[in-house]
């Protein structure tokens, strides 16, 4: 692993444990100013404004958090089953089957007559 991959996340993880921290903020402080209303119509805007932003913020800040803390070994292997899994599929024997072949051939019925 480069320097640069290094540093890039250990950004990723500064960033997602700042994008956490506001999120948490922001519901504590939706939770008091709606703890102080009683009026449910008086709660919706610190709802809207606090609580939902803050929530969103705290799943934002984990994602970037985590999304790059996969170790070499995995990350190989992710390349490795994407490798495989991408690569050009090889036409198998043709499908086509000649006049003689199937004129010849007996197939059995469900009752088990032939035909």
């Amino acid at each position: 692993m480069s320097r640069l991959d290094e540093l890039d996340r250990r950004t990723r993880l500064a960033l997602g444990g700042a994008l956490v921290f506001i999120g948490v903020l922001l519901l504590v402080l939706g939770w008091y100013l709606i703890s102080g209303e009683a009026i449910a119509g008086k709660q919706l805007p610190y709802l809207a404004s606090t609580s939902i932003p803050g929530a969103v913020l705290v799943v934002c800040g984990f994602v970037c958090a985590v999304s790059g803390t996969t170790d070499p070994e995995t990350a190989r292997r992710i390349a490795e089953l994407h490798a495989l899994l991408t690569e050009a599929v090889e036409d198998g024997p043709s499908a086509e089957v000649s006049a003689e072949t199937s004129a010849d051939a007996e197939v059995q019925t469900a009752a088990g007559t032939e035909k």
